[in-house]
């Protein structure tokens, strides 16, 4: 463990007589390295006993604090590797009908992306139903892997009706967003979308696109867009790494005299 990295910890002020414990104080300046960027997202966090020995403290006491760091998503543990500082996630806020490249743009980032694969397909069932088409229409299936700031963040796969958008294949959808094509060229307003998020494991080709461990889990969001008047527009699949991505919804309480049923408890 570095010199420079401890010197780090040795700025941490703990104030015997206050009423405020020990072990929270560790983890509030632990915290403030974290946010003031003296702490890297994804360094390597000291040894136990070295840490003891830098701040003075007892094992039990470094746990404590360890403990709330972790609660609150600042540290991550790993059997065999050690303790790390958790890597910042970009936090999905619902509510929001954004594309890929708006939301990291929003959010500080740099996006980018890798066109893994364009090809027209015969619709899938749900396609089928969800674009109302007829015998012998096809879709477009897009497969890209979304980044930010060069990090993998997602695998995509995109179907859009070939009927709705001839032609897209002439777009280069590596280097420009598909929802300002489908604006811009096409001229469809988007209007909303539905999205149903779940937590799934990794298969073997998404773990090799995001260059994941089989330990990290995936916040897959299955998104259908639809564009003014109702029209069906996208059928989405974006499988997130579980370790740098999270969602927020935001909810509001319906007056019980407005509900249309009451639960039982």
């Amino acid at each position: 463990m570095s010199t420079s990295l401890l010197r780090k910890f040795e700025s941490i002020r703990v104030d015997k007589n206050s009423s405020v414990p020990i072990y929270q104080q560790i983890a509030e300046g632990i915290t403030d390295l974290i946010k003031r960027g003296a702490l890297a997202p994804g360094s390597l966090f000291p040894a136990e006993r070295t840490l003891c020995e830098t701040l003075d403290i007892s094992r039990m006491t470094l746990r404590e604090a360890t403990r709330l760091l972790e609660d609150d998503g600042l540290l991550e543990s790993y059997q065999g590797r050690g303790r790390f500082v958790a890597a910042r996630r970009l936090r999905k806020q619902q509510q929001e009908m954004r594309s890929f490249t708006e939301e990291i743009r929003a959010r500080g980032g740099v996006p980018s992306s890798r066109l893994l694969s364009f090809a027209l397909r015969e619709p899938n069932s749900q396609a089928l139903t969800f674009f109302n088409l007829k015998k012998g229409d096809e879709i477009y299936e897009i497969r890209r892997l979304r980044l930010r700031d060069e990090i993998p963040l997602a695998v995509e796969e995109v179907h859009i009706s070939q009927r709705l958008c001839p032609g897209l294949d002439r777009f280069d959808l590596s280097r420009n967003s598909l929802y300002a094509i489908l604006e811009e060229s096409y001229g469809l307003a988007l209007e909303h979308s539905v999205e149903e998020m779940s937590a799934e494991l990794p298969s073997s080709y998404e773990r090799k696109q995001l260059d994941i461990p089989r330990s990290v889990g995936l916040l897959v969001v299955n998104r259908k867009s639809y564009a003014d008047a109702g029209q069906p527009l996208e059928l989405t699949r974006a499988a997130y790494r579980g370790d740098l991505y999270s969602a927020i919804i935001h909810s509001v309480r319906v007056p019980r005299s407005t509900r249309k049923y009451l639960p039982s408890a």
